[in-house]
């Protein structure tokens, strides 16, 4: 969970942008030392809409004035509408606001608005209520007059800022433009007397920056914009890509910074409230590691986020008594309390600030408070530091001594301190533990039911039940949905929940779904990759090749402990399934260790992976090394075999296999209910149907589909069910309507292979001449005519220009396969027959297909053992082709075996249209 950042600690440093001071807005000559630009070096004819951006800044006396003169050129409407008010805000505590001019320049005319009498205007609101940030902050506008496309706008002020709790210190952070930001006259520069010590730094890396002296004082100036940055590697530290800044103040070291704010955290003056708290924690626990959990819980949980920043309250934290009482603070207030709730317990405890965004880069910064955002509790217990934020959330006894990410601290202590780091260990519990359950007791060949559990603690756990709790019901599905889909992409999801534990500050998001069939056909050999485990997805690749980047880390990201947990549920009474490959691991890579372990026992895979890492930074000559470990663990997936029995998807037309797929059905049924008006799930189902032998369910499905979502590709799906049923006709007209919508080569290919099955010759023959654009799609052009000719008694035509492809493509299996195929089913070129399909089988890519057409070659000419060989082959290749399976069972029949009859009457029953093929094959069932 990202903490609440305190910005407003220190949110009103001197920055380039406005922030006006005092109770009203002033109007004045800029002070002496200010050297104006002359308006005769304003080029009014620049393209840049920045014309000039001029930054003069003076330090004396504990006090920072800045000059800021602008000029914007309205070059289009957006910007003329965006400049047609003027807002400043500031804060009234502060200093001193002087507005110098606001001026129109148009032409060689020079408009000065003052003179016409406008004034800003102050609103009486907080700036930045909406962001819980009460700090004083009014906002004054103006709405400047008679402005016109094309104009120059410039406004200049000064605003001076002096902060009584720097004890007459001063400090400022001053953001640098860069290009590609383009800049007409640029220029920042920033003064002292010479008298005054002032340190200054410029960064990230080399920035050009003069320093001088003139009439009694030094200078620091930085021409602008500075070069556009170079690109930084992918994951680079954050000291190399924050954004370019020139820091100046009068701190000598982070001792002085330290010893300066560690008067503001006293924690006396608690009050009865803070005491009755105090109390109820130490009746409660007598373990100081508990009572500093439960104190941190109270902060977290009892006092909401609300930056008060009145009455030097930037700097100044909000007594605990008025905390307690407003129920409300920012991060000084939350630690404040904090800090005085665990000194009462005896707890020895020290305030530290600290940097949110660029933690690592703190060393590289100037000493000034500037440098930090953010502060937090550092306690001490039986020799071990816990590091405790009050704006965090989810702060348990099992996570409290989990260790941020923010690099540096800076502890506050009267005596001073310097910069310390946050050293990281692993968590003592997980933070994220996952379990994947895979129901795949109904088969290989059907989609898994996933049951997928996340129990995310600590502020993840919190935010998300925070993000929960304002949320709709359809806003929660989508929540769990997103978590679900990083795993799974292609989930059809069936049910959602989300719980909360508050004890143990524990999210728990359950998500059940289907997921496509994860086993795969390897050369006849059927098996799943175990790649549900975050190892198998392990990778190293960052790339640090440029000569700029060779001395650049590589971020290792957050310190973590995660767990998953994964089951496979394998079906029952097919005995066999082996585990393969590497069960287990034991690897680091970059500091990222992962143990993971596998076990198969009866029909069940069990697995258990452990990932922890720690927040740190790989030197650049250690990726090469990190890349070759993450390469080993990614490719150490296990794999599970599969034994030659299992059942396949189109033996699921018998009613002992039929009863596996009850679960399917009702998990099916639930995805519908809570999609009725999409038609993803009726599709998927459509599709599990086809795939187990309901057509008849299939084509009810599909007719819904195509009532939801009437397009050619769902036409298509339908023709194709009404075709397994034997519905040639319906079949048709729906490839018809598909090919009316979206006329391809697929879709006049589908409609002319029907057409020749119903009569349609003539249309079919001319249908596939006028789509046939002599390419890609050729030869199944020239294999869909000759079939139509074929069906229409001219089987030698066909086999004509079946000859005349292959005698283009001589060596092409896919050709040969085409024409061996052809001969088989329709008896014609018997005699080169066999010496086709063995040359097919010789020369193609893809076995299978051409040992299939063989086996069907082979019955065709009488050698049943062979076409038995080839067709046992087939299937051993591919175990999914109930072509094969129907080609064996008529090689059998035709043997006299009982096996054969009776998986020709499986067939009869199961597969009308595939049966309808055959007999135009010349067998019949």
């Amino acid at each position: 969970m990202r903490i609440w950042a305190c910005v407003p600690l220190f949110s009103f440093l001197v920055t380039a942008a406005p922030a006006f001071a005092g109770e009203q807005v002033l109007y004045g000559p800029p002070p002496a030392w200010v050297k104006p630009v002359e308006a005769s070096r304003i080029d009014r004819s620049a393209k840049t809409p920045l014309v000039l951006y001029d930054i003069q800044q003076r330090i004396a006396d504990g006090t920072i004035t800045s000059f800021v003169d602008t000029a914007v050129k309205l070059d289009s409407p957006m910007a003329l509408t965006g400049a047609g008010t003027s807002n400043a805000q500031w804060l009234p505590d502060k200093g001193d606001l002087t507005v110098y001019k606001v001026e129109i320049l148009r032409g060689d005319q020079t408009i000065d608005v003052l003179a016409g009498g406008d004034r800003y205007t102050v609103l009486r609101r907080e700036a930045d209520l909406e962001s819980r940030v009460l700090n004083g902050t009014l906002t004054a506008t103006l709405a400047v007059p008679g402005l016109q496309l094309g104009d120059i706008l410039r406004i200049a002020y000064t605003v001076s800022l002096k902060d009584p709790t720097l004890n007459g210190e001063t400090e400022g952070s001053i953001p640098l433009i860069a290009k590609p930001l383009e800049a007409g006259l640029a220029h920042q520069k920033v003064s002292w007397p010479q008298d005054t010590t002032v340190h200054w730094k410029a960064g990230p890396g080399a920035i050009k920056v003069t320093e001088g002296q003139a009439n009694g004082d030094r200078f620091i100036a930085v021409d602008l914009p500075l070069p556009k940055p170079k690109d930084p590697p992918e994951m680079a530290p954050s000291r190399f890509t924050r954004p370019p800044m020139l820091q100046v103040g009068t701190f000598e070291d982070w001792q002085q910074v330290s010893r300066t704010f560690a008067p503001l955290y006293d924690t006396a003056g608690g009050g009865a409230a803070l005491d009755a708290q105090v109390a109820a924690i130490v009746k409660k626990t007598a373990d100081p590691v508990e009572r500093a959990a439960l104190a941190t819980r109270f902060v977290q949980d009892h006092v909401s986020y609300l930056a008060n920043g009145m009455s030097s309250g930037n700097y100044t934290p909000q007594a605990p008594a008025d905390t307690l009482k407003a129920r409300y603070g920012d991060c000084k207030a939350k630690t404040l309390l904090l800090l005085a709730m665990l000194e009462k317990m005896g707890i020895e405890a020290e305030p530290a600030l600290v940097n949110s965004q660029f933690g690592d880069a703190v060393p590289d910064m100037l000493p000034i408070p500037g440098a930090f955002d953010h502060v937090i509790v550092k306690a001490r217990i039986a020799e071990r530091d816990y590091w405790l934020d009050g704006t965090s959330a989810g702060t348990r006894l099992s996570n409290i001594a989990d260790t941020p990410t923010f690099g540096y601290v800076l502890p506050l202590r009267s005596k001073g301190a310097g910069l310390e780091r946050i050293e990281q260990r692993i968590p003592e519990q997980p933070g994220a533990e996952i379990t994947i359950v895979l129901d795949e007791t109904a088969g290989i060949d059907l989609p898994p039911l996933l049951t997928l559990t996340g129990r995310i603690s600590g502020p993840q756990g919190t935010l998300l039940h925070s993000i929960a709790e304002q949320a709709s019901e359809e806003q929660k599905r989508e929540l769990i949905q997103t978590f679900a889909t990083t795993l799974y992409e292609n989930l059809l999801f069936t049910r959602t929940a989300i719980a909360y534990d508050d004890e143990t500050a524990t999210a728990t998001l359950t998500a059940s779904g289907i997921i496509s069939p994860a086993w795969q056909n390897n050369s006849g050999t059927i098996q799943q990759k175990l790649d549900f485990f975050p190892s198998a997805r392990t990778y190293f690749e960052f790339d640090r090749s440029r000569p700029e980047w060779r001395d650049i880390p590589v971020v290792l990201g957050e310190t973590k402990y995660n767990v998953i947990l994964a089951e496979v549920l394998l079906p029952e009474g097919e005995d066999g399934y082996l585990l393969r490959g590497r069960p287990n691991l034991d690897e680091t890579v970059a500091l990222n260790h992962v143990q993971r372990s596998l076990s198969l026992s009866g029909n069940h895979v069990r697995g258990r992976e452990v990932a922890t890492s720690l927040a740190n930074e790989l030197p650049p000559a250690e990726i090469p090394a990190a890349r070759a470990a993450a390469g080993r663990i990614a490719n150490s997936v296990a794999i599970l075999q599969a034994p030659t029995n299992a059942a396949r998807a189109w033996q699921y037309g018998r009613p002992e296999l039929a009863k596996r797929l009850v679960a399917h059905e009702k998990a099916y049924a639930e995805a519908i209910a809570r999609y009725t008006s999409e038609t993803n799930a009726w599709s998927s189902r459509a599709h599990f149907r086809e795939g187990t032998t309901n057509f008849k369910g299939a084509l009810a499905d599909w007719d819904k589909v195509v009532e939801l979502e009437p397009n050619a590709e769902n036409f298509t799906h339908r023709a194709q069910a009404k075709a397994a049923l034997g519905d040639f006709e319906g079949a048709a007209k729906d490839l018809r309507e598909a090919h009316e919508m979206a006329a391809s080569a697929e879709t006049a290919i589908a409609l002319a292979q029907i057409l020749g099955k119903i009569g349609g010759t003539a249309e079919a023959v001319s249908l596939l001449d006028t789509f046939d654009d002599l390419g890609e799609n050729h030869q199944s052009f020239v294999a869909a005519k000759a079939d139509t000719l074929a069906l229409a008694g001219r089987k030698d035509e066909g086999l004509a220009l079946i000859d005349t492809l292959v005698a283009e493509n001589p060596a092409d299996g896919n050709v040969l396969n085409i024409s061996c195929w052809y001969r088989a089913r329709f008896d014609v070129g018997a005699a080169t027959m066999l010496e086709t399909c063995d040359r097919a089988v010789e020369t193609t890519d893809n076995p299978f297909a051409a040992i299939d057409s063989r086996a069907l070659a082979k019955l065709k000419a009488g050698r049943l053992e062979e076409a038995r060989k080839d067709a046992q082959t087939g299937l051993s290749l591919n175990s999914r082709s109930y072509h094969t399976a129907l080609v064996l069972a008529f090689v059998e029949r035709e043997l006299g075996e009982e096996s054969g009859r009776k998986q020709l009457q499986y067939f009869a029953r199961t597969f009308p249209g595939l049966v309808r093929d055959y007999e135009t094959y010349g067998l019949k069932i």
